[in-house]
């Protein structure tokens, strides 16, 4: 995806001003396509409808576009009736709970539900219950996804209730089951090596809202607001960001009165000032989100490394915008942790994770059960390093 037909689909969702330049030569299945791995296309038919745009457009992309909407309406609605389910369950089990982004995030930022894509249910749940909440969705239906994530430490196996559904890739699917996520803490600790920690007393600052009708708990908003960043951050440098992500960063800085003194002082209990600059810099740049006060900007600046700053201003927002979580760039993730490193020990730790990965995570990609045989997979995966980098160096060559 070049960059001026990416800027097609975010200009008209800017914040300020939003252009519609939709005319001229266009591929429109590139571009849907495009749209769709960000999980635009609901919005973005909601959006040009209401502008008047709609009707110049070529009738197979207007089908295109309005089935998606209709299946995502679709889709959430069963989402909906999903999370009042495992909310219920989660509460007769005796397991507290707090609902991360998604269906809350989705009332309180989108006037139509249908706009937002979701594809997963996220709860956080105090450590020491999260089993009984893993065995009480069990003995109602949900069972694991087949070896999925089993090396993340942040939350418990995914579940979903599948039934025998088989995806065909369309990725609007109203019937495609959705993954439930308990999880124990909102990010790795020591994530790619560096010096992340967790977020202090967030069940503390938590708030209680009506979501679907249904008094449930949340994060604080200042809480929302460092985990949404920390969140696409952690995805743009494993190169699964997606600009609906950001949108909502962007969307909930511009719609939340927030005590930014707060956010900036979580931040940086959590070492994740860099992480917060990096996401909102990029909402701003591509979406004109607001920026914090001046004050707090040049703080959150401050603790940001000089080159990931330079990178995030020169590189950033094209890098997004022509991004596709399909086609990763081998070794960019890496390279976006070094240059998001603030010290020699950090990086000396992200060496430490590039060749000794946590031993479950070596288990699921080769796909070993017994641990004791997972020791001898270090030497596989170091071969495997070495063999894929001296060919990257030899293609830039």
């Amino acid at each position: 995806m070049n960059l001026p037909d990416a800027q097609r689909l975010t200009d008209s969702l800017r914040l300020t001003s939003p252009k519609f330049n939709l005319s001229g030569d266009v591929d429109w299945s590139v571009l849907l396509n495009h749209a769709d791995g960000h999980s635009l296309t609901p919005l973005l038919y909601t959006t040009w409808r209401a502008a008047g745009v709609l009707p110049g457009l070529p009738d197979p992309v207007r089908v295109r576009m309005e089935k998606a909407y209709r299946d995502n309406e679709q889709r959430n609605a069963h989402i909906c009736a999903e999370l009042i389910d495992i909310h219920h369950l989660l509460e007769s089990a005796g397991v507290p709970h707090l609902v991360l982004k998604g269906w809350p995030l989705v009332e309180r930022l989108y006037p139509d539900p249908a706009q937002r894509v979701l594809y997963d249910h996220d709860f956080l749940v105090p450590a020491d219950q999260a089993e009984i909440g893993h065995r009480a969705l069990r003995a109602a239906g949900f069972r694991p996804l087949p070896r999925k994530d089993e090396w993340v430490e942040k939350h418990l196996p995914s579940l979903w209730r599948n039934d025998g559904y088989v995806w065909d890739g369309y990725l609007f699917d109203p019937h495609y089951p959705r993954p439930v996520e308990l999880h124990v803490r909102l990010w790795e600790d020591h994530w790619r090596g560096l010096s992340i920690k967790p977020l202090p007393d967030v069940w503390s600052r938590a708030q209680t809202r009506r979501v679907a009708g249904v008094p449930m708990r949340v994060l604080s908003d200042e809480d929302t607001l460092v985990h949404l960043a920390m969140h696409f951050a952690g995805h743009l440098i494993e190169r699964e960001a997606r600009l609906n992500q950001l949108l909502d960063l962007a969307r909930f800085v511009q719609r939340t009165p927030l005590d930014w003194g707060r956010c900036l002082a979580l931040a940086e209990s959590a070492n994740v000032s860099r992480f917060v600059f990096a996401s909102l810099c990029l909402a701003h740049a591509i979406f004109d989100s607001p920026l914090p006060p001046a004050l707090i900007w040049e703080r959150l600046a401050a603790r940001t490394p000089t080159a990931f700053r330079e990178w995030l201003t020169q590189h950033g927002p094209a890098d997004v915008l022509t991004s596709d979580y399909r086609q990763r760039d081998k070794g960019k993730d890496y390279q976006l942790t070094f240059l998001a490193a603030r010290s020699l020990p950090e990086k000396l730790g992200i060496v430490r994770f590039a060749a000794l990965p946590p031993l479950g995570q070596l288990m699921a990609k080769y796909n070993v059960r017994s641990r004791w045989l997972g020791a001898f997979l270090y030497p596989r995966h170091l071969a495997e390093r070495l063999s894929l980098y001296g060919r990257a160096l030899l293609t830039r060559r």
